[in-house]
């Protein structure tokens, strides 16, 4: 008997052990649920979110290897110096708008196709702050919209002034002109306002306007005829209208 005291307390423990290490594996003969699988819906979903973040990285490569190419290819202009500082050239957006394209769209691709929470709340959080300044901008817009006119205004005023001085601006307007099939902000005499198209300017382009205000462009339909505005400024009304587009 007294052996038998002697040894319960190691039999307990030893009972307790083997209670504990039972606890640690599960038992084969208790169910366990499995997780839920994923439903056909979610699959569709996640693809879907996939592709469509696919669409805007490829666009977004689009636009900054536009802006780097425009970056790259501009040459400098005859007097030898650059148009525009890096600062205030228009390819710089594309590169900026590319970049942030690109960086938002591929999160939400790999967050989808990962289902990474981390990737998920950061695609989240861009577009609700991206949505939000577009909110922003709109009513900015409706408070201040005589303001930004008049600013546009000056703005586009600006871009006849400086025409000549950077290509990027040069290929912009002409392709809104060609576009539109007008000739400058209200009339081709806004032209008048440029220091190379004034009839006071000693160059061969006084009283002109650019080639792509023409109503006719090519010549014999298919040579580009750049000295098509050649002259117009110093026509009347009539016959500067049977050249070139009078309407801006």
């Amino acid at each position: 008997q007294a052996s038998r005291l002697v040894e319960l307390p190691y039999s307990s423990f030893d009972d307790d052990d083997d209670d504990n290490g039972d606890a640690a594996e599960q038992d084969p003969g208790v169910w366990y649920p499995d997780p839920p699988k994923p439903s056909l819906f979610s699959h569709c979903v996640r693809y879907l979110a996939f592709l469509w973040n696919l669409l805007f990285l490829l666009l977004g490569l689009l636009a900054l290897a536009v802006g780097v190419w425009g970056l790259l290819a501009k040459g400098p202009l005859p007097g030898g110096e650059h148009g525009v500082p890096l600062g205030s050239d228009p390819m710089l957006l594309f590169v900026l708008a590319g970049l942030g394209a690109t960086t938002v769209s591929l999160a939400g691709c790999l967050g989808a196709l990962r289902a990474s929470p981390c990737l998920l709340r950061f695609f989240l959080g861009a577009v609700l702050t991206f949505g939000g300044l577009e909110v922003l901008g709109g009513l900015l817009l409706l408070l201040a919209r005589r303001r930004l006119r008049d600013a546009l205004r000056d703005l586009l005023l600006l871009c006849l002034l400086r025409y000549q001085e950077d290509p990027d601006l040069q290929f912009l307007v002409d392709e809104v002109q060609r576009s539109l099939q007008c000739c400058g902000l209200e009339s081709y005499r806004d032209w008048e306002s440029n220091p190379y198209f004034n009839c006071s300017a000693p160059g061969v382009q006084a009283c002109s306007v650019p080639a792509s205000c023409c109503q006719d462009p090519l010549e014999n339909g298919s040579v580009p005829n750049v000295q098509c505005g050649f002259g117009v400024l110093g026509l009347g009304p009539a016959a500067a209208g049977a050249v070139v587009h009078a309407g801006g």
